[in-house]
């Protein structure tokens, strides 16, 4: 399901007037990890108005970004953050939550939902699903064939393309990705089951039966053994193809790998070491805590459709949902190289606001190239499947700020469009990318110098006018002014043309007296405009260009004490260490 997250206020807009050329950072973190502090004066305006926004929006149903069904959905949201800060030990830093009057009235109960409250959450299921194999075996199943798990698809495969699936040429990431060109789903939607066709132009099947199709004693190999004859949508790899099929088939690899139900996997693995108690498959046993609209089997609270362990089946509350964020972001589980491999796309789409995952859909914020810089919110939407019922839920990730939020809802009549419930997070992420740059400004700015003779310094600040990130002002090497020396090697004509920012690697070293954090510039020509119709940033390709005595010209090394504070910056090109200036 298409986001509208970017069709009002963009996020991440830090600038309101174009700039004059094209600041080309490297894709990542803008700026250094910050601490997140609740009481800072733009996150604590920011959060109070974004409470604001919602009560009104809860109030007249109706908001800039669209308009939502108040009056028949309930929804928990929060925001949490994977920084520290006052509220690191916390599983969010601000939450809302609205418990609709229809609700109310088709339940009888008039207490509001909270934090702890459980909700249906449907499709976000797949991302626990890849969180699993991933814990398991790592990212390298990714390229084992599908056929190494469950050989028996190929049972009675010809080389009918059209007509069959060539299961030897699927693979477990084109699973995980949504680029299988497997069908959406088994029999779910098929209208033969749903519709009387003899009046409405179809032609009559009478006798359709599709085997395994809601028969809850159909065995996994008997099940499987149906898949294996349905036609292709696509060739694999080709193009992505959303696929419910295709995240059953994982949690069917999942029980191979494990030789225990997907069940008692995801408990072992991700539930119990996060302390997830109220997060389960399938409806928990008490439904006391439960957020259910019209009765449990109409509103979808009860199904337990065979083969969707691993697509639609959890159950969750915005507290453990949150928590489930943070601890992706966090890198709790996985180590921080695997997070960082999981967490990029697998294809694009159509649509060149958005790129695929595993399964996440990846939003490409910002407005590239004048106004701000392209940050990637990691996404995933539940009601993509059949049979969620009346829930809807919705997690975006920022891994580049350490930040997400976490949408949980239920609804009288249908699933709800969460897309303007989203939209609104842009002014907070706004506000956290302004104290980024403070807080970076606060502890790498300011001037740096030898004390010895050498004669080497550097000074660094913020050049709104310029782009973003650190932005080195003043560089002397040697009493030399060291842009005249960049600027004709670069091809530059003159050095106050030269743009110098930097960029977070997060490439760090702990040392006995703090740690070493890495940068690396970005050379610029400022007078060199944005290309016409078609913007090139082309940095990711002249990063460690040029060497002097076997190091990067653009390499800076940040010393840090203990308590995290910068103390000195080391330019190993040039085998200098300066001391930060007080």
């Amino acid at each position: 399901m298409a986001s509208s997250i970017f069709r009002s206020t963009p996020l991440f807009l830090l600038f309101s007037s174009a700039l004059s050329f094209t600041p080309c950072q490297l894709l990542g973190p803008t700026y250094p990890s910050f601490t997140l502090d609740t009481e800072d004066a733009d996150l604590s305006a920011a959060l109070k108005n974004l409470t604001r926004k919602f009560d009104n929006l809860m109030r007249t149903g109706n908001s800039e970004n669209g308009p939502v069904t108040s009056n028949t959905t309930t929804v928990s949201i929060a925001l949490f953050s994977a920084n520290e800060g006052n509220d690191e030990d916390q599983p969010f830093f601000w939450e809302y939550h609205w418990t609709a009057p229809e609700y109310k009235k088709s339940t009888g109960q008039f207490q509001n939902v909270t934090k702890d409250s459980i909700y249906r959450m449907g499709g976000l299921t797949e991302a626990f699903t890849i969180w699993s194999l991933l814990l398991g075996e790592g990212d390298r199943i990714f390229n084992d064939p599908v056929i190494k798990y469950l050989p028996e698809l190929t049972n009675g495969s010809t080389t009918d393309s059209l007509g069959q699936v060539q299961w030897k040429d699927v693979t477990v990431g084109q699973l995980a990705s949504h680029m299988s060109g497997l069908p959406r789903d088994y029999c779910s939607s098929d209208l033969t089951l749903q519709w009387d066709t003899q009046k409405t132009g179809f032609p009559q099947h009478a006798s359709f039966h599709r085997p395994c199709c809601g028969d809850s004693k159909c065995s996994q190999s008997e099940f499987i053994q149906q898949l294996a004859k349905r036609a292709p949508v696509a060739p694999s790899g080709l193009t992505p193809i959303y696929s419910n099929m295709a995240f059953q088939l994982l949690g069917y690899i999942d029980e191979r790998i494990t030789g225990e139900s997907f069940e008692k996997s995801i408990q072992s693995k991700i539930l119990k070491p996060l302390g997830l108690t109220e997060t389960t498959i399938f409806a928990p046993k008490d439904a006391s805590k439960g957020v259910i609209p019209v009765g449990q089997k109409a509103s979808g609270w009860s199904a337990q459709l065979p083969g969707t362990e691993a697509s639609t089946s959890m159950f969750t509350s915005l507290e453990n949902l949150a928590s489930a964020g943070k601890a992706i972001v966090n890198s709790t589980l996985l180590p921080s190289a695997q997070t960082n491999r999981w967490l990029k796309p697998a294809t694009d789409t159509s649509n060149k606001a958005n790129a695929v995952g595993y399964p996440f859909t990846i939003y490409h914020g910002g407005e590239y190239p004048n106004k701000s810089p392209m940050v990637d919110i990691y996404t995933i939407l539940s009601n993509e499947g059949d049979n969620e019922g009346l829930y809807s839920s919705y997690l975006g990730m920022v891994p580049d700020m350490g930040i997400g939020y976490a949408i949980l809802s239920a609804d009288t009549k249908k699933h709800a469009d969460l897309n303007t419930h989203a939209d609104f997070m842009s002014d907070v992420l706004e506000a956290i990318q302004k104290i980024a740059l403070k807080q970076a400004l606060g502890n790498y700015g300011g001037k740096y110098a030898s004390s010895g003779f050498s004669n080497t310094s550097i000074s660094i600040e913020g050049k709104k006018n310029l782009g973003w990130g650190l932005y080195i002002e003043d560089f002397v090497s040697k009493g030399k002014n060291f842009r005249e020396t960049l600027a004709p090697l670069l091809g530059y004509g003159h050095a106050v043309e030269l743009s110098i920012h930097l960029y977070p690697t997060r490439l760090v070293e702990k040392t006995s007296t703090g740690s070493k954090e890495a940068f690396r510039a970005v050379f610029q020509d400022v007078t060199e405009l944005a290309d016409s119709g078609t913007p090139t940033c082309v940095s990711w390709m002249d990063v460690d260009k040029y060497q002097y005595a076997d190091h990067g010209l653009d390499e800076f090394i940040f010393t840090l004490d203990t308590k995290g504070v910068v103390v000195g910056v080391e330019i190993p090109a040039l085998d200098v260490a300066l001391q930060k200036k007080n």
